[in-house]
């Protein structure tokens, strides 16, 4: 069977089952990557926004300590000034240096004299000019510098180690292996109180302030590099865990939702046709038989009268049994006879138009596991546009289900290596014709005028009727079936149906 102009080939190989299920996998694992890289990147800003609040609380938390340092130093400085000991040079004073350890000396010059160091003596002309005291003598790499104010009747220096000046067990950092590099920096200077650690990383958090002293004005400086290892990967592989629980358990719902409602529609399909077979059966007997039985009765009530007489009357006695005889065979040829009982109007007159289209693709979606189960190819020749016909949605259906079930069970049967089905559906002069071929054995040709007839089947589990009920279901919708064998191989069944014009539509 070859495809034609203008017609959409869609072919179903014996591969579709992988591909299906390839298929289906396929977007499970995109839902399953999307859903993980939504959560991973979730729970990283999450992670980033803690490491940056933790990181700019224990900055501030640094640069208040610090701060309050440099503010006692300043308090001491003050007080030298205000009190003026009468000491010429004061070295490590007990007291101080118990109450501040970061105090190295203290130096003390009259107003009158210079000081020795060039750089003091600076400081103490900056000192008097701003009125307040001054930095000097800074080698801030070693974390000392000098803190001079200019005073009268002496000035007094304050030589400083910032190395002391910090409270470790308060500081929040830790000083050797913190993450979190923190400087303190003077014009071209610096101290490294923290080195932080030197790694690569994705993002950086940063915090620059000025310590609120005016006569110690260094810029308090943080910096933390967050590397790739401080990411969230064990909340993101336990959420990618979680996603693919969710993802199998939703696809695992929904196959079992689609396999209740194939089970329900081949059901359906199963009760229809069981009720249109009784239904059958019901007509054709109750018309068919009743004529030959009443016959039977009264020729023998007849045979029975005469038999009575005195003597019997033999010949017509015999006469009115033969008539029972061609009566009774009257009424066996009544099974050949059965399906035109369903020729009313009551299926015409519910005929309307009808998606073959929709109906052919539910059809072949309540098989396909079957199909799949024996390997079966099915090939589809389908028109590019919806095809509409005259018919009932449910009859339509059960024909359709009756052939192709009948060419599943003839491969089955058969044993046929590379089982194939092929649909095929022509337009041709307002007709629309359905057929169903397989290349399994065929129909041996002394059956082929016998298929259609009711309770003939060449299944040993079968009963005769599906292929019988088909034909009157087609027949009652205006249409017909047809039953052959392809020269190629394979049993053909076509049916026929009225196309409805899509302007009529």
């Amino acid at each position: 069977m070859t495809s034609r102009p203008g017609y959409l080939i869609a072919s179903h190989p014996q591969t579709a089952p992988m591909k299906s299920r390839h298929r289906t996998f396929l977007y499970g694992f995109l839902i399953w990557l999307g859903l993980s890289l939504a959560g991973a990147i979730m729970l990283t800003r999450a992670e980033l926004a803690r490491q940056q609040e933790a990181f700019t609380v224990q900055s501030n938390i640094a640069y208040r300590l610090l701060g309050q340092r440099l503010a006692q130093q300043d308090a001491i400085l003050q007080m030298l000034a205000l009190l003026q000991p009468p000491v010429q040079r004061i070295e490590r004073l007990g007291t101080l240096e118990a109450m501040f350890p970061q105090v190295m000396a203290i130096y003390r010059q009259e107003s009158d004299a210079a000081w020795a160091n060039p750089q003091w003596q600076q400081a103490q002309l900056q000192s008097l000019k701003a009125e307040r005291a001054v930095l000097t003598d800074v080698r801030l790499a070693q974390g000392r510098y000098v803190l001079l104010v200019a005073a009268h009747p002496a000035s007094f220096a304050v030589q400083l180690d910032l190395n002391d000046a910090i409270a470790w067990d308060e500081w929040p950092f830790q000083r050797n292996g913190s993450p979190v590099r923190v400087v303190l920096e003077w014009q071209d200077q610096q101290w490294v109180i923290s080195p932080g650690l030197d790694h690569a990383g994705p993002v950086v958090f940063q915090s620059g302030k000025t310590l609120a002293s005016t006569s110690q004005p260094f810029q308090f400086n943080t910096r933390r590099v967050v590397s790739y290892a401080d990411l969230p990967w064990g909340q993101a592989a336990l959420f990618a865990l979680a996603s693919a629980l969710l993802v199998g358990l939703v696809n695992y719902v929904r196959k079992q939702r689609e396999q209740t409602l194939r089970a329900q529609g081949l059901l359906r399909i199963g009760q229809v046709a069981r009720l249109n077979a009784l239904g059958e059966m019901a007509a054709g007997l109750a018309h068919e038989l009743n004529q030959p039985l009443t016959s039977v009765l009264a020729n023998t009530q007849a045979s029975l009268r005469l038999l009575q007489e005195d003597p019997p009357d033999l010949e017509p006695a015999r006469e009115a049994m033969t008539h029972s005889v061609e009566q009774i065979k009257r009424a066996a040829s009544v099974l050949t006879r059965l399906r035109h009982s369903l020729r009313e109007s009551g299926l015409a007159e519910q005929c309307r138009p009808v998606s073959l289209t929709q109906v052919l693709g539910e059809s072949v979606h309540l098989l396909m596991p079957e199909l799949e189960r024996q390997g079966i190819t099915l090939e589809k020749r389908l028109p590019p546009h919806d095809v509409v016909v005259v018919g009932d949605p449910v009859a339509l259906g059960q024909i359709i289900h009756n052939l192709l079930n009948n060419a599943v069970s003839a491969l089955g049967a058969a044993r046929t290596s590379n089982p194939r089905i092929w649909l095929e559906v022509l337009l041709r002069a307002g007709r629309v014709e359905l057929t169903v071929r397989d290349n399994g054995p065929g129909i041996d040709p002394q059956h082929l005028d016998r298929v259609f007839e009711p309770f003939f089947t060449t299944r040993s589990d079968g009963l005769g009727l599906g292929l019988s009920l088909s034909e009157s279901l087609a027949q009652a919708m205006g249409g017909g079936l047809t039953a052959f064998n392809d020269p190629m191989g394979g049993a053909v069944f076509a049916l026929e149906l009225q196309l409805v014009d899509e302007e009529s539509s």
